[in-house]
Parts: C-alpha cells; structure tokens; sequence
C-alpha cells in the first residue's frame, strides 16, 4: 500500500504467482483506502484510474508472477 497525503491519492495492491487464483474484494480494498484517506483528514475515497496488472517475474516461458494494483482517490475538505 502507498499513496500521497498531498495528493490524495492511495494505492492498493498484491503480488500472485502462476498457480495462484487471486480473489479481489473490491469492498475490503474500498474499506483500507478509506480508512487512509480518513487518517490524513479526508472524508471519503473512491475508485481513480482502474486497476493495472503487471508482470514482475518474467521467464523463458512467459510470466510466472504479477502485480496488481488499484488507485483511489481520497475526497472531502481535507481537515487540517
């Protein structure tokens, strides 16, 4: 997880291999940038940008290991 206060940003996001089969919960992921957005003074977050997947353990054979990652943007007065 990462992000920026300044920007408001928060980024979400796992590693899986080549026999793994990975379960996204869109809610738990809404629910940890939230609770982000909410410690640096924000009021809310919500979905920015969609989500990237990338391979980050490439092989003779193709890619055997990815990294997927989902952006949220933190909304509200931020509260100083």
């Amino acid at each position: 997880m990462g992000g920026s206060k300044a920007d408001g940003t928060v980024r979400m996001g796992f590693d899986y291999g080549l026999f793994e089969k990975p379960v996204l919960d869109k809610n738990q992921a809404i629910a940890a940038a939230e609770q982000r957005c909410k410690a640096w003074g924000y009021s809310g977050t919500e979905p920015f940008g969609g989500t990237t997947q990338t391979c980050n353990q490439p092989s003779s054979s193709g890619c055997v290991g990815w990294h997927v990652e989902t952006e949220f943007q933190c909304i509200g007065e931020i509260k100083k």
